[in-house]
């Protein structure tokens, strides 16, 4: 009930406050944020912090990260303001996607779990068909809702037969079927495997980046993305031995689609695509993180999907901020900005540096603990991984050298200079990735 109570408070704050002003309600996320952050050093249990709002440790760090991430994205979305582009109604669908996330991740019922799931496709739906930037954002919504749609029936279905042959759908109440059949495991994990979305699945994601505006770039790549991996997370216990059973396919699928994912980012010229099929690798090691059923592989995908959300989300804010100025993302034209703006390549390298696990970011210590899982799951992961994860630095590196050094395009010339909200924009990015290292145990599941 006390979580009820706060949702319909926050959501009805939030409401009154953006018919005043939409800048104000980031009052309201920072006031949330500030009560949920030192809420949890009254506590001093990892399994259950709050069983009134329903979190545990892995909901309550992606509690924090949505609204991080959703007030961020009011900072970075500045020209739907200043052009009073549907203002009003671009907040509106903020606060209900936030609505919507914070009901997903304290739930403790997989029912309103799945509800609340797929009611999150409906704010980022609109945020990409009314502020996305070509034509072709039907068609990527198109993509984006009926990927998720058509992976999602079955799980409705699977959550029907569990509740009549078991009376519940609690969290809290042990429902262990044991040896599952294939189409139930299927039926369980595709939904949040497509959400991931792990590889040959995947094919929406590349589309929907490229269309949204970059606050919907944001909150996919930040939040939404995670809602697969913490679905995971919630019906691992349901079929635990067939979970295991069925894990290696998906371990080859992942592995080798971040192979094949690494190869296809050194061909790309399109920096937002280049940031998206970026976030298809990583979650490959968050899938094979959670089901080598191990603990670092379960605390690591935690660490990596909340270090994923920060770093891939500034990214794309860089990404955003050059194509404000150039009015293109072609890594052909994007070139020499280290000479026009030196402190803000500082800030692109240190998201650089995030995303390919350098020290001392919080990815670093993911990427150790996955890594760890991995080959301890199986010995011939040594032949790949290390293959795959190389890739992924070399094509980071790649966008980072190809788009800073160079001869200066002509149209270059024209760009304005980078402002005080842009920096700010870029170190709340910076700051919790380099910092959380030193406070890993929040991020240990250790139940």
């Amino acid at each position: 009930m006390m979580k009820f109570i706060f949702c319909l408070f926050f959501s009805w704050f939030s409401m009154c406050v953006m018919i005043e002003g939409v800048w104000l309600i980031n009052l309201v996320y920072i006031f949330l944020l500030f009560i949920l952050v030192f809420k949890n050093f009254f506590f001093s249990s990892n399994f259950l912090l709050n069983i009134d709002l329903g979190m545990d440790m892995a909901s309550y760090s992606l509690i924090i990260l949505s609204f991080w991430i959703t007030v961020l994205m009011y900072y970075s979305s500045e020209n739907i303001f200043k052009n009073k582009n549907a203002v009003l109604y671009f907040g509106l669908c903020l606060s209900g996607l936030m609505f919507s996330l914070l009901l997903s991740f304290s739930s403790i019922n997989l029912l309103s779990f799945y509800f609340f799931f797929e009611a999150s496709l409906i704010p980022t739906l609109l945020i990409i068909l009314g502020w996305g930037y070509q034509p072709e954002r039907l068609q990527a919504g198109i993509y984006f809702l009926f990927y998720t749609l058509f992976a999602s029936l079955p799980l409705l279905l699977c959550l029907i037969f569990i509740y009549l042959n078991f009376g519940s759908l609690d969290f809290l109440i042990f429902i262990n079927m044991n040896s599952l059949s294939l189409f139930l495991f299927l039926s369980l994990s595709l939904a949040f495997l497509v959400k991931m979305p792990m590889f040959y699945s995947h094919l929406w994601l590349p589309k929907a980046h490229v269309e949204a505006p970059v606050s919907g770039s944001m909150i996919l790549a930040g939040v939404l993305l995670k809602l697969g991996g913490y679905g995971l997370f919630r019906v691992l216990g349901l079929g635990l031995v067939s979970f295991i059973e069925y894990s290696s396919y998906l371990f080859g699928v992942s592995i080798l689609g971040m192979f094949y994912v690494g190869l296809m980012c050194c061909r790309l010229n399109d920096l937002k695509a280049l940031v998206a099929y970026s976030s298809v690798a990583h979650m490959a090691l968050v899938i094979c993180g959670i089901f080598s059923i191990y603990f670092w592989g379960m605390s690591g995908a935690l660490m990596m999907m909340v270090a994923h959300g920060l770093a891939s989300s500034g990214l794309f804010c860089v990404v955003n901020m050059y194509y404000e100025r150039i009015g293109s993302r072609s890594l052909y034209l994007i070139k020499g900005f280290i000479l026009l703006f030196p402190l803000f390549s500082l800030f692109f390298f240190c998201l650089c540096a995030a995303n390919i696990a350098a020290p001392p970011t919080i990815n670093l210590l993911s990427e150790i603990f996955l890594m760890v899982s991995i080959l301890k799951y199986n010995n011939l992961m040594l032949f790949i991984f290390p293959v795959a994860s190389y890739l992924g630095a070399v094509f980071t590196l790649f966008m980072f050298s190809y788009s800073q050094h160079g001869k200066i395009n002509f149209g270059g010339y024209s760009v304005y200079n980078v402002n005080f909200r842009e920096y700010l924009l870029l170190f709340l990015h910076l700051l919790p990735v380099n910092l959380m290292i030193v406070k890993i145990d929040y991020f240990l599941l250790l139940y």
